[in-house]
């Protein structure tokens, strides 16, 4: 454990002298984590790529720029294994790099418990916290330096573990990030983050920085098995320290106790045993967590195994005498539904007040499984019996999200007593054994190209689907991973899209996400579309992320999209009844009473099909999914119906261990390939039917062909052993048409006879 001490050590002695050389007294240089951003240009002030040797490189790389008065920021490209220095801007365009960490330099009043700290906060964009009003705190007209100050300001006795800064739209471009000194906007303090409420991250545009506080964490402590998350043979991409020869309790308790960053994970990948008998191996520390970055961030490598710092669940378990009762109480306000995966509509329970209470009969239709064991005790043998059930909590009260969990819990209906599962059982990111109700054609996978026409006109309009943040060619997304709705056109004529619904394939399940107006109506994590030109191509776009519903792997959008008189006019969705926290149209309302919507196919023929724009073809690497128009409407109606099939993978996998632990197992791409792995096939259960059917009467009519050449060797053999006994039998006498010699012992004359 030496060498980490060192380097906190030596961090801390240039973080004092460089602090007192750069910053205004009561003030310390620290750093702003920008996550998956850089500087379209800079002015580079040092270069340094890693050796190997360095335990960090993202430390060596800030411990340099503190000793340099010049350096005002640094970027570290994690996959390039490099960083640079550059020198300051006060304003400066960030373009979107997710293989890249911006380190800015800024002077900040720091809490004495967090001066080790290699950054004090991390930066967004892109993303916003939808909380409760009374955890906020909205300061009006500041600068994003002034919102960092408020960020460690006390809101009573409530410290702020986060903020969100927002400009007006107008002043932003929807695909570049731009930061200045002077830039004002709208600071909204919150008293919870995306680790203590996830279901409230939700995606924005780019005119709004997600700010978190990094001086403190809502980990528990030393709690085993509730604390972490395994994912067997994965990894994550970026690594922020590095230890070698350390067990697996060390390394974990190297995370836990880390004073650099907050360790959001950590993988140890086993090299064999050491010199005492333990297994040894690597140790890397992680700073960034799934829920920032999504399932794109893990890869896959043997004997390696990612521990997630999560935060536990309250739930307990109770069996009565006919029932089982799962008693769920969540952190903050949970407006979803606590149900079976598969049994949704009769096995299911919502939340009333601040509890989700769910009573599932022992023996029906529930799946309630029971164990049996029987072990030796005191007074004898033991009978034990155990009742045991898969629950999901769904935190949307209609769609699945990366932000659902599944777990196993259980309980022995012999006892009476509450059984607290919140502190011995794991939790898994969404992937539930849950059977799709529908027939997906293999089709979807790689959708055909589509573009609508509108009305008479030679005017294309496409609607497709990309991946937010790399560039992989699978046609299936994961769930919760970032993915962006584009609408192009080249029409001069602007168009307004509205009336957007979410739906199942089979039009089981829908929700209305964009109302008349093209307004968010809250349900569903699903921005207003924002404007922009490319060239000629007019661009809509809305960022999201992936989600599903419970029945279907198929998510269907339909829209209607109106071309406006030149230019349509400004819609304010902001409405009344908003709080005074809802400053931005980013942030939606959310209401309790749900809003129908339905999906109503059109006739008519599809529209001819465009060219897709020079834009659309520079993203071709990400599209995930192309959509079509329904139908052309009438030309006086100026609208136009588009509908877009989008296949979201669950990556349905169960755990091992019932209680305790949850296999994380994903097919991700290997570094080195698998042999076990390549030996896996995935067959349709009918399809493996048919299959034995067809091997076992292939086994019939083998056997049957066997016993008739059996049948009919015995028959040859038999008629040949006849044939060598008749031959046996004649042996000494010669045929009636044979000549025999007869001599007569009397005479010496030998007489022919003849016959």
């Amino acid at each position: 454990m030496k060498p980490y001490g060192v380097v906190i050590v030596l961090s801390s002695l240039i973080f004092f002298k460089s602090s007192k050389a750069q910053c205004p007294v009561d003030r310390s240089v620290t750093y702003v984590r920008w996550s998956g951003v850089a500087p379209e240009t800079a002015k580079p002030v040092f270069v340094y790529s890693a050796s190997g040797d360095e335990q960090s490189l993202a430390g060596a790389c800030l411990a340099r720029c503190r000793e340099l008065e010049e350096c005002a920021a640094v970027i570290v490209a994690y996959g390039r294994g490099n960083c640079q220095g550059i020198a300051d801007h006060t304003s400066a365009k960030l373009k979107v790099d997710n293989d890249v960490a911006f380190f800015k330099k800024v002077c900040l009043t720091l809490p004495d418990e967090c001066s080790t700290r290699w950054w004090m906060l991390e930066n967004t964009p892109g993303y916003h916290l939808h909380s409760e009003v009374s955890h906020l705190k909205v300061i009006l007209n500041t600068t994003i330096y002034e919102c960092y100050d408020a960020v460690f300001t006390y809101n009573g006795d409530k410290k702020f573990r986060s903020a969100q800064w927002v400009v007006p739209q107008s002043e932003f471009d929807p695909d570049v990030i731009y930061t200045s000194d002077s830039l004002v906007g709208n600071c909204i303090l919150n008293a919870e983050n995306r680790f203590t409420e996830p279901e409230s991250y939700r995606v924005s545009n780019y005119y709004t920085v997600y700010i978190e506080n990094q001086c403190r964490h809502d980990y528990p402590q030393k709690i085993e098995r509730c604390s972490y998350e395994e994912y067997y043979n994965q990894t994550l991409r970026h690594v922020e320290f590095t230890m070698k020869n350390y067990s697996r309790d060390e390394c974990k308790s190297s995370c836990e106790r880390s004073e650099l960053f907050i360790c959001r994970g950590f993988t140890w990948i086993s090299r064999g045993k050491g010199k005492g008998g333990g297994e040894r191996g690597l140790c890397d520390l992680h700073s960034e967590d799934l829920i920032t970055t999504g399932s794109w961030l893990l890869r896959r490598i043997s004997t390696a195994t990612y521990y997630r710092r999560v935060v536990c669940l309250n739930i307990s378990v109770e069996c009565e005498s006919t029932h089982m009762v799962v008693t769920y109480r969540p952190h903050g306000l949970f407006r979803g539904r606590l149900y079976v995966p598969g049994r949704g509509e009769k096995c299911s329970a919502r939340a009333i007040g601040h509890t989700v209470r769910l009573n599932l009969p022992m023996k029906g239709d529930c799946d309630v499984n029971f164990a049996y064991g029987i072990s030796n005790g005191p007074n004898g043998i033991i009978n034990r019996t155990m009742a045991y059930v898969i629950v999901m909590i769904q935190n949307n009260p209609i769609i699945q999200t990366a932000g659902d969990r599944w777990v196993r819990v259980g309980c022995s209906p012999d006892s009476r007593k509450v059984k607290q599962v919140g502190t011995t059982v794991s939790v898994r990111e969404l992937g539930s054994p849950v059977a799709s109700t529908e027939s997906e054609s293999p089709a979807l996978q790689t959708p055909a190209a589509a573009s609508a026409v509108y009305g008479g006109s030679s005017t294309p309009v496409s609607m497709y689907v990309v991946r937010a943040l790399d560039e992989t060619g699978a046609g299936a997304v994961s769930l919760g991973e970032p993915l962006e709705l584009r609408i192009e056109t080249t029409d001069n004529l602007e168009i307004k899209p509205y009336h957007l619904v979410a739906s199942s394939r089979l039009g089981d399940s829908s929700v209305l996400l964009l109302d008349s107006r093209g307004c968010p109506t809250g349900q569903v994590d699903f921005p207003a579309f924002s404007r922009s030109w490319v060239g000629d191509i007019q661009r809509l776009s809305a960022r999201f992320k992936a989600f599903r519903f419970p029945t279907s792997h198929i998510v269907r959008f339909a829209i209607m999209v109106r071309f406006c008189d030149q230019k349509c006019p400004e819609v304010k969705c902001n409405s009344g009844r908003r709080s005074t926290r809802q400053t931005n149209d980013t942030l939606y309302q959310w209401g309790d009473d749900g809003v129908p919507a339905e999906v109503h196919p059109e006739d008519g023929k599809e529209g001819e099909a465009g060219k897709v724009g020079a834009a659309g073809r520079g993203a071709a690497g990400r599209v995930v999914a192309r959509g079509a128009a329904a139908g052309c409407a009438p030309p006086a109606g100026d609208s136009l119906a588009m509908t877009l099939e989008l296949l979201v993978d669950s990556k349905d996998i169960l755990s091992a261990d019932t209680l305790v632990r949850a296999d994380h197992r994903a097919t991700l791409p290997e570094d080195g390939r698998l042999v076990e792995d390549g030996a896996m096939v995935c067959i349709h259960e009918l399809l493996l039917v048919t299959l034995a059917l067809a091997w076992l009467a292939v086994q019939i009519v083998l056997l049957l062909g066997c016993c008739v050449l059996v049948k009919r060797y015995r028959n040859l053999a038999e008629m040949n052993m006849q044939k060598d006994y008749q031959s046996f039998d004649n042996v000494g006498f010669e045929t009636g048409s044979s000549t025999r010699r007869v001599h007569w012992p009397d005479q010496h004359v030998d007489i022919l006879h003849s016959t």
